[in-house]
């Protein structure tokens, strides 16, 4: 599990570098699940993005690497069954657990 994150970070590393010289703005709201399941290298850091997002919602300040990673599959999962809709919906789709 420590590899796996250790992987992540590294990854999430790599995207902020690259990302630094495009500067791209995205709105996780709009990108389509199609899109999250090709995303490569970036999906890391949107799955820990997603992971801030919901402990914000629930006030919950710690983190757990078994959780994120039963979060990445959840998301992968309702996005490979629903290519066409968005990554919002596949995290509204949580709350529907």
């Amino acid at each position: 599990m420590k590899k796996l994150l250790a992987s992540a970070v590294a990854a999430l590393a790599l995207t902020v570098t690259a990302n630094v010289a495009s500067a791209e703005e995205q709105d996780v709201a709009k990108i389509k699940c199609s899109e999250f399941l090709q995303s490569g290298s970036t999906m890391p850091l949107l799955i820990m993005w997603i992971d801030g997002y919901l402990s914000a919602a629930s006030d919950n300040t710690t983190m757990d690497d078994a959780y994120i990673e039963e979060l990445g599959n959840k998301l992968g999962e309702f996005c490979g069954k629903n290519q066409n809709a968005t990554l919002w919906d596949a995290i509204s789709s949580l709350s529907d657990e």
